[in-house]
């Protein structure tokens, strides 16, 4: 090799060496949708306007979507109004919303809303919880909802639509673009415990490292395991933190209702976790498979493409098991 040859490629290494030490890791949190939210990236300069840019997410996603909102667009279609153009983020989270209902067989269901908020788990409080679960089965069923031209059809007056079981997840996919359209592919994002890994924690030079809580244990901080991400989203639900206790029946009602029985009630189902490629998919999916029979949903993990899961349960003995489809072990740190 000659010399020129030579002190080009120590210029070029020189360069690049330089440039992978001017990345530094920024962190950015705050409190959004009702919860905790944490961005990570790895960028020579802080984002300047990061606040204002997540902000304006957060904004336009509760403006659209938030039931807790009675000005949203979602609060004013649930309220009747049948005239409003949805947008966007409606859209995106309505037609997911429609995929993962007809591969779950309708145990994924946002329009189990009226029994949510019977329940006392939604943004209409009912403390009384004295209500007919038939009466309110009839204003349930994915099937009688649709989407044209940019309004939503409903065949049944009063069924209330709640998208809150997929919208976190959402949020997190949206945010990831935009930090990457402002050239930050290395970043980990999370909402409320839904997440994504976009490249490399620059740190390390390692995929990012995230965990998963223990169902078990009260502390948020305790972990079951802990994982490797790049380029993947991992969502988890459970309902061994949030729950109610009925007055009347002493029985724990918790935040997964059955849209096959109405039922809010515990099961042997403890907690899942869903690694997909979009956020959306793995908070939707690991909501489907806490309302699922264990068996069906073990059938269905192992089914679909592009999902990897693991559900935490009960046995008949009442011992803690915990089942992995194929290639989730694979991520899992020592």
């Amino acid at each position: 090799m000659d010399l020129k040859k030579l002190i080009s490629l120590f210029i070029l290494a020189s360069l690049c060496f330089s440039c992978k030490n001017s990345l530094k890791t920024h962190v950015f949190s705050g409190y959004a949708l009702g919860t905790s939210f944490k961005i990570v990236y790895s960028s020579e300069e802080e984002l300047y306007n990061i606040e204002e840019l997540t902000d304006s997410i957060f904004f336009q996603i509760n403006r659209s979507l938030s039931t807790y909102l009675i000005s949203s667009d979602i609060s004013k279609i649930n309220n009747g109004i049948d005239s409003i153009i949805v947008d966007s983020h409606f859209k995106n989270v309505f037609n997911q919303s429609k995929i993962i209902w007809e591969s779950s067989n309708g145990f994924f269901d946002p329009t189990v809303g009226s029994l949510v908020n019977a329940y006392g788990l939604g943004p209409n409080l009912d403390t009384s919880r004295v209500f007919n679960i038939d009466s309110l089965m009839n204003l349930t069923g994915f099937e009688n909802v649709t989407l044209l031209n940019d309004r939503i059809v409903k065949k049944k007056i009063g069924i209330f639509l709640d998208f809150n079981a997929i919208a976190k997840g959402y949020c997190v996919d949206v945010i990831s673009k935009m930090l990457i359209d402002n050239q930050i592919t290395n970043h980990l994002i999370e909402i409320g415990g839904e997440m994504y890994a976009s490249g490399l924690n620059r740190t390390t030079n390692t995929p990012w490292r995230v965990g998963i809580a223990d169902p078990l244990n009260s502390d948020p901080n305790s972990y079951n395991l802990r994982l490797a991400l790049k380029n993947m989203a991992l969502a988890s639900s459970g309902n061994y933190r949030k729950f109610l206790i009925d007055s009347i029946t002493g029985r724990k009602i918790v935040h997964t209702v059955n849209p096959k029985n109405g039922n809010a009630y515990s099961t042997n189902v403890l907690g899942t976790s869903v690694l997909a490629d979009s956020c959306m998919s793995a908070d939707g999916y690991a909501t489907a498979f806490m309302a699922m029979p264990l068996e069906e949903s073990i059938a269905l993990m192992n089914s679909l493409l592009n999902i990897e899961a693991m559900i935490v349960y009960l046995d008949e003995e009442n011992e803690l098991k915990t089942y992995f489809t194929k290639n989730f072990e694979d991520l899992i740190l020592d």
